[in-house]
């Protein structure tokens, strides 16, 4: 299972006024999401700091967030983290330094909760998509560092090196392989859900898809070649999980 869809997003809520706290983490928990509450600034900070959240809902008008230090902060600290902007008493001015912020949207009090609820779900669904391209990004790059230095081993002739590299490879890689494809597939239906009209299918045959399938290609082609010269229980069984990945796709 994907670690991404075990619940529908982490919300911390930011908020000087208790009933607004306590009415709106009610709603949202009963909608499936997973909330937390703070009543400043300082607070807000260290909480998203000991634990991963999508979406930060935020009044504009409280203890430590009086000139928008708070979104600054978490701009910086926390990208992956969208924000909503919340407030009763909006103004010119902090409207239009908010744009200039990276604020998912901006809500004035009382709003309609099936409103807000709707810009929650595309922004908790963006985070969560931000965050799954960048893993799946990380993991890719790792895994062809790691094929280059085998690689290397094998044109040096040093095939001791190539045993220990093969190994390692094997041992971490193994899961990770299919842990990209289960997240392209699961970006592929954030996307969808996000914007209706586009079709999973074109996602599918992205570009950057198509240069990850021509890399498993390879991959599975120089596997094949490796075969006589290193033996290997663990080599055949990634191999045949390759293939598999690649009739899946």
């Amino acid at each position: 299972m994907n670690q991404y869809n075990n619940n529908l997003g982490n919300i911390l809520i930011t908020d000087d006024e208790p009933t607004f706290l306590v009415s709106t983490s009610e709603l949202l928990r009963k909608e499936g999401y997973v909330c937390d509450c703070a009543s400043n600034g300082k607070d807000t900070l260290q909480i998203l700091s000991a634990k991963e959240y999508d979406l930060l809902i935020a009044d504009i008008k409280m203890p430590g967030n009086s000139n928008l230090e708070l979104i600054k902060e978490v701009n910086d600290k926390f990208p992956a983290t969208n924000i909503i902007l919340v407030t009763a008493y909006p103004s010119q001015q902090t409207a239009i330094e908010a744009v200039g912020l990276k604020v998912f949207s901006y809500v004035v009090k009382p709003f309609d909760f099936k409103t807000l609820i709707k810009d929650i779900r595309s922004a908790t669904k963006t985070s969560k998509l931000t965050k799954i391209v960048k893993q799946t990004k990380n993991n890719l790059a790792q895994w062809i560092n790691e094929m280059e230095y085998i690689e290397l081993a094998l044109e040096r002739g040093k095939y001791d090196m190539f045993e220990t590299s093969l190994n390692s490879f094997l041992s971490i890689n193994a899961e990770k392989i299919t842990e990209i494809f289960d997240n392209i597939r699961f970006t592929a239906n954030l996307i969808a859900d996000i914007k209706p009209d586009t079709d999973v299918c074109d996602v599918m045959r992205c570009p950057k898809l198509r240069e990850l399938t021509d890399g498993l290609v390879q991959a599975v082609n120089s596997i094949e070649q490796t075969k006589n010269l290193y033996k290997s229980k663990q080599l055949g069984t990634l191999r045949t999980k390759l293939e598999k990945l690649l009739d899946e796709t």
